[in-house]
C-alpha cells in the first residue's frame, strides 16, 4: 500500500472503523482571539467528535496555505477577503466563516462577535464610573474595525453622548495630539488589546494620567497583554471561544448533509474585565464617589439603601437624586447592573451551578437572578451559559 503524504489527514476510528471527519482550521494562532477560537472548535471535536483537524501556526496577515492534495470534509476559516473565498470554494468542502468581515458575494454561515454587546458593555463600563467624554481609537481604514465605532457611536447616542476618533494609522505625534485634546476626563475604547496597550504607552509618555484622565478600555481582553500593560488593561471579554464552539457545532451539521438554521450568529461577549486602566470615578461629589465605591465593593453581598446609606450617612432622596444626575440610573439599577456582568463573567468561565452563581454575585433568589438577567441581556442565564458549551445544533 502506498504510505499516506504527511498532508493526506483522513483518519479512521481506532477500534471499529468509523471514519473520522477530517477538518481544516484557517484561523490564526498568533494572536489571543484566533488561539481562543481554535480552542473553542477543539473543544468542541474532543466532546462531540472525535475529528481529525489541520491546523498550522500563522499570523493574522500570513497567507492560508492550502495544501493542493488536501482532501478533507470541512474547513473553519477567518474569511478576510475575496480571493481566498475563492481559493476555499474550489475544495468543494461546506466552509464557516469566523471573521467579522463581511465581503460581498461570500455567503458561507458565519460566526462573530456581536459589536453592539461589546460596545454597549463598554459604554456602561464607562457611564457608571461618571464619565461623559469619549474616543475610539483602531484603524478605521478597515470596514470591519469602523462597524465597532459605528456600534460605539451608537451605544453612546442611546444615552444623549457623543465620540471622537482617532485612527491607529495615524502618527505617533497625531496620536498625542488628538488625546490632549480630547477633554477629560475621557473613556478611550479600543479595537484590541493591542491598540489599548499603545494608548496606555502614549499616554505615559506624553504625561496624560491613566486611568484619572484618560480611561482605557480594549475591545477582546486577553490576559497576556491586559497584566503586561501598566497600568493593566481592562477589556471586553469577546466571545472568541464560543465562537469556535458554534462554528463547529455548525460545521457538524453541514458536514451531516444538512442545511443550518441561520446563516449568520452574533455571539454576546462575557462582561467585562475590569483592570486600573480603567478604574476612575469622574466625581466631584465625595459622598456620591464614596456610595459608588461602596457598591463597587460590597455588590456580592444582600445591599440596598439603607447599607449605602449606614456607611454614607446623607438624606435617602438626596443620594437618589445626585446618584441619577451622576450615573444616569437609579442606585438599584446600578446594583443591578454591576451583579449582572459579574454573573456574565461567572456564567462563561465556570461551571459553577446557577443557583451559586446567583448567591455569589449577590441576587436575593435564583428567580429574582433569572428575571434581571433576561431583562438586561434578552436571554436567561441557562440560553446564554449555552453558548460557552460544546453542543451539536
Amino acid at each position: 500500500m502506498k504510505p499516506k503524504s504527511k498532508r493526506d489527514f483522513s483518519a479512521t476510528g481506532p477500534s471499529h472503523g468509523r471514519r473520522i471527519p477530517t477538518v481544516a482550521i484557517f484561523v490564526e494562532t498568533a494572536t489571543s482571539w484566533g488561539r481562543r477560537v481554535i480552542a473553542g472548535i477543539l473543544r468542541y471535536a474532543a466532546e462531540q467528535g472525535p475529528w481529525h483537524i489541520q491546523v498550522e501556526p500563522r499570523g493574522p496577515d500570513d497567507e492560508p496555505d492550502i495544501p493542493p492534495n488536501w482532501r478533507g470534509d470541512g474547513v473553519i476559516a477567518r474569511v478576510a477577503d475575496a480571493r481566498f473565498s475563492d481559493r476555499l470554494a474550489a475544495l468543494g468542502v461546506p466552509v464557516v466563516n469566523v471573521s467579522s468581515i463581511k465581503i460581498p458575494g461570500v455567503d458561507y454561515p458565519r460566526v462573530t462577535t456581536s459589536s453592539d454587546a461589546v460596545c454597549r458593555m463598554a459604554v456602561d463600563h464607562f457611564t457608571v464610573r461618571g464619565l461623559r467624554n469619549f474616543g475610539y481609537v483602531g484603524n478605521l481604514d478597515q470596514s470591519f474595525i469602523h462597524g465597532q465605532y459605528d456600534a460605539f457611536v451608537r451605544a453612546l447616542a442611546a444615552r444623549g453622548l457623543t465620540c471622537s476618533a482617532c485612527s491607529e494609522s495615524e502618527s505617533p505625534e497625531e496620536l498625542v495630539r488628538w488625546l490632549r485634546s480630547l477633554p477629560k476626563p475621557v473613556g478611550v475604547l479600543c479595537w484590541g488589546p493591542r491598540i489599548g496597550r499603545l494608548v496606555i504607552d502614549t499616554c505615559l509618555a506624553a504625561g496624560i494620567a491613566v486611568p484619572h484622565d484618560v480611561a482605557v478600555i480594549g475591545a477582546d481582553y486577553d490576559e497576556l497583554q491586559s497584566e503586561a500593560s501598566y497600568p493593566p488593561q481592562s477589556g471586553v471579554r469577546m466571545a472568541s471561544e464560543q465562537i469556535g464552539l458554534i462554528a463547529a457545532g455548525v460545521l457538524d451539521l453541514m458536514m451531516a448533509g444538512k442545511t443550518p438554521p441561520q446563516e449568520y450568529w452574533a455571539i454576546e461577549s462575557g462582561g467585562v474585565m475590569a483592570k486600573l486602566s480603567s478604574d476612575t470615578l469622574a466625581v466631584s461629589d465625595p459622598k456620591i464617589a464614596a456610595a459608588m465605591r461602596f457598591i463597587q465593593g460590597h455588590f456580592r453581598e444582600p445591599i440596598g439603601m439603607e447599607e449605602i446609606l449606614k456607611a454614607v450617612p446623607m438624606a435617602r432622596r438626596s443620594l437618589e437624586r445626585k446618584f441619577r444626575q451622576t450615573f444616569g440610573m437609579s442606585v438599584i439599577d446600578r446594583i443591578r447592573q454591576i451583579r449582572v456582568n459579574e454573573a456574565r463573567l461567572l456564567l462563561a468561565g465556570t461551571a459553577d451551578p446557577i443557583t451559586l452563581i446567583a448567591e455569589k454575585c449577590g441576587f436575593s433568589s435564583y428567580n429574582y437572578m433569572i428575571r434581571v438577567f433576561q431583562t438586561d441581556t434578552g436571554m436567561n442565564p441557562s440560553d446564554y451559559r449555552a453558548q460557552f458549551r460544546a453542543r451539536k445544533l
